[in-house]
């Protein structure tokens, strides 16, 4: 079973979660850091155009080479949890995506980003998911459970906003495995859509679409994690800003549920006909 289910089913649940979270709790804030101090404006939904590097399958970025080290710890985890074996791929059970994979638009899943002046929060179509991006010089606290997405602390540097993320559960299954103390620094922009590089074939499959205009978001990504790898791996993603600006709930664990639900029921039937 797919990580979602089907594309008519989970669009025809309209809930425009981010939005209205944002008008009710927020409110509309302008996008100013200080008086005099503008940077630019992320806000808004935006979908996968493309990113830089090896292609993977699915149209997921490759897993960067793991050192001896990685290598060892992620072979003896698989060896034991054996996701072909057992048929327990995670996206077939929802499992959330964590970082890095929530940025990558898996089964075509936008993301949203609600900007304030203090706080930047990006929410994923993808099983739900939130990130919240601190803007106001706090660091990481010490004492913070590790989690899919970790803590993020960003800060403006002129027109780029720098993210760093710490405190991210290890996992050690496939898109880029990592150990809990992995860091993903991040570095957000627009260009213009003239400006996005030609895809090394890191462009989406399908039929062709409109052309884009506009601004484009970039997300330069880059993963050290000492533990894993003996180097750091940097990849960048793009980002169109989609028209109709839409934004859906992922009924991902319904359709698990009830999946559990008619096999229990065809148990019990077969029990008592057995009888």
């Amino acid at each position: 079973m797919s990580t979602f289910v089907s594309t008519t089913l989970r669009r025809s649940t309209i809930a425009a979660i981010g939005a209205v979270l944002a008008a009710c709790l927020f409110g509309p804030y302008p996008v100013r850091a200080a008086e005099g101090v503008s940077h630019p404006d992320f806000s808004g939904v935006w979908a996968v155009l493309r990113f830089t590097g090896p292609v993977g399958s699915f149209f997921m970025p490759q897993d960067p080479p793991l050192s001896a080290n990685g290598q060892k710890i992620v072979d003896e985890f698989r060896a034991k949890y054996d996701v072909h074996k057992y048929d327990m791929e995670p996206n077939q059970y929802c499992v959330e995506h964590g970082m890095p994979s929530i940025l990558w638009g898996l089964g075509g899943a936008p993301m949203e980003i609600i900007q304030q002046p203090k706080r930047i929060t990006l929410l994923s179509e993808a099983t739900n998911q939130f990130r919240f991006m601190y803007l106001d010089g706090r660091k990481a606290p010490e004492e913070y459970p590790h989690t899919r997405n970790g803590y993020s602390i960003g800060h403006w540097d002129g027109d780029t906003l720098i993210v760093d993320t710490t405190l991210i559960e290890e996992w050690k299954f496939a898109r880029w495995p990592h150990s809990e103390n992995a860091v993903f620094t991040e570095k957000f922009s627009l260009i213009d859509a003239a400006d996005v590089p030609p895809p090394p074939g890191g462009a989406r499959r399908g039929p062709p679409r409109a052309p884009v205009t506009g601004k484009v978001l970039v997300d330069e990504i880059t993963m050290t994690d000492p533990d894993f790898y003996d180097k750091p791996t940097t990849m960048t993603y793009y980002y169109r800003k989609l028209p109709n600006q839409e934004f859906f709930e992922d009924t991902c664990s319904t359709g698990i549920w009830l999946e559990q639900f008619e096999k229990r029921i065809a148990e019990s039937e077969g029990d008592k006909s057995a009888q």
